[in-house]
């Protein structure tokens, strides 16, 4: 069979639980394009189930790891290959990938009923074997290869024309298309901040023996989870206290600290946390809001359709936030402006303020490391921090849990607890706060100097009984039916942990109940 030319691709064929070939998208059939989210993951689920299948060709007796997420790509290593190999490895697996796509290999969707799972031996046994007492495990399968299935994948391997083996050390990149340049793979552009920190992540759920799901269970029978627990809770501090000793350092010359990351990365309680640090340390700590620089409601700038687009850094006053930030710095008395919401008009010259002789002033917004926040004011005054919720916890071997999706759990929760919000509602508005993060926040990510992931292995077994009411009030007509089907087949191997366990200081607290925002108040 001959391969796929995607460039004249216009929809994704599906298999449904009915083994019924279809176009992927809503129960009426609407066809969805491959360069869009979901699209997109149909055709990465079928090119990871092709590399495992590769590996086993040429390498048998090595194993490969799909790892976290980078510049359109996942980090995959092998169990077995040697340093300084990596160019010959990329090499002979690209020339297996092409047999194994002009094969035409199907790939199934297979429903395992509990009792055909109990009976998986080696590998395929060890996530199922959670799945007691639930109808079906899903699986997408290729060959030996098997993976968890968070959703649906291409008919067969002759979809699989486009991709990039990337070799970097100890490890390689598998690269695929991305949205704006589909079906072309974007020429690569790094990330090693990113990078760096996603490695410490990684080395720390290695030695804590938590890389996926299945392991994570075991560690949640020996003890309730307490462990892993305690674990994270004091790496993080760790990573907090490492930012105040260079905080430290570096005063007076930075003592103007920019705070960003996307939704729901924790950046209000990082924010407080890190206050209460810097005081332990010896300094005072004051805090702008940038939301009382917006600009009144009749000069801020609209999206197509008309509606506001209160992200985009327009609709800031930069100039006077830039003045302001250049005053204070130089030791001179600003009065802080008031916006009010309700009436989208701004007062300005309302609350005197200045920086004392040992104050760190912490500004806290998604625009934070962007410059063009701050005309006027020279790089060399800001400390830039980056946070962001880096989920490195593997469902399997093959399946890696998305940051996004964990930053969506944590907003499903919070929304409900604390804002009323169904989980409906949140999902339907996600692919739209996604929009923005693209645009205003994941381009300046590397501007950082310093980063600092939120992100706890243990979250989905602590959000389990939030989340699964949750998800399961989500309608079936709904257009957020499949992503909340999507996560509720995942916590259904997943072992829970009593959220008693999580210290009153943990950053999960702010989406569970709010107890370390009131805390710090």
């Amino acid at each position: 069979m001959e391969t796929k030319d995607l460039s004249k691709v216009t929809s994704i064929a599906v298999k449904n639980e009915s083994g019924l070939i279809f176009p992927l998208g809503s129960s009426k059939g609407e066809s969805i394009a491959p360069w869009v989210t979901e699209g997109r993951e149909v055709y990465r689920r079928g090119l990871i189930l092709a590399l495992d299948l590769a590996v086993k060709r040429a390498y048998p007796h090595w194993k490969l790891w799909v790892e976290h997420s980078i510049s359109l790509g996942y980090r995959c290593r092998i169990e077995g290959m040697k340093l300084g190999t990596e160019s010959q490895v990329c090499a002979r697996l690209d020339i297996e990938l092409k047999r194994i796509v002009k094969e035409a290999l199907p790939i199934q969707y297979r429903k395992i009923s509990s009792e055909e799972a109990l009976g998986q031996v080696g590998e395929h046994s060890l996530l199922p074997r959670w799945h007691m007492g639930k109808k079906f495990y899903r699986a997408n399968v290729l060959g030996d290869s098997w993976a968890f299935a968070m959703g649906p994948t291409v008919p067969d391997t002759s979809w699989l024309s486009v991709w990039e083996l990337r070799p970097a050390t100890g490890s390689f990149l598998l690269r695929f298309p991305g949205s704006k340049a589909w079906p072309e793979i974007v020429p690569w552009k790094g990330n090693p901040s990113l990078a760096k920190e996603l490695d410490l992540e990684e080395k720390h759920i290695s030695r804590m023996k938590v890389h996926t799901v299945d392991m994570m269970n075991r560690r949640i029978r020996e003890d309730g989870g307490r462990e892993v627990v305690m674990m994270s809770h004091f790496y993080q501090n760790r990573r907090i206290v490492q930012i105040v000793s260079r905080l430290d350092d570096e005063f007076p010359e930075k003592r103007i600290v920019m705070i960003a990351g996307p939704s729901c990365s924790g950046k209000t309680t990082f924010t407080r946390m890190l206050s209460t640090y810097l005081r332990a340390q010896g300094f005072s700590t004051r805090m702008i809001s940038v939301d009382n620089y917006f600009r009144n409601r009749s000069e801020t700038p609209k999206h197509k359709d008309g509606s506001f687009d209160f992200e985009c850094i327009g609709a800031l006053n930069t100039e006077l936030f830039g003045l302001h930030i250049k005053k204070l710095i130089a030791g001179e008395t600003i009065k802080l402006p008031e916006f009010n919401f309700h009436t989208g008009v701004r007062e300005d010259d309302v609350t005197p303020m200045s920086l004392g002789k040992n104050e760190i002033l912490l500004i806290e917004g998604i625009h934070g490391l962007n410059d063009s926040l701050t005309p006027g004011v020279d790089v060399a005054d800001k400390f830039k921090i980056y946070i962001s919720a880096l989920t490195t916890l593997n469902i399997d071997r093959l399946t890696r849990m998305s940051t996004s999706d964990g930053r969506l759990l944590r907003r499903i929760v919070r929304d409900s607890t604390r804002r009323g919000y169904s989980a409906t509602d949140t999902i339907l508005g996600w692919s739209s706060v996604r929009r923005g993060e693209r645009k205003n926040i994941f381009p300046f990510q590397e501007q950082a100097d310093m980063m600092f992931n939120s992100a706890l292995p243990y979250e989905l077994p602590v959000l389990k009984p939030y989340l699964v009411p949750l998800l399961q009030e989500v309608e079936k007509g709904s257009e957020a039916y499949g992503d909340a089907n999507r996560l509720l087949r995942l916590f259904d191997v997943v072992e829970h942990i009593n959220e008693g366990v999580v210290p009153r200081l943990s950053i999960l607290r702010e989406f569970i109940d709010g107890l370390l925002l009131d805390w710090s108040e």
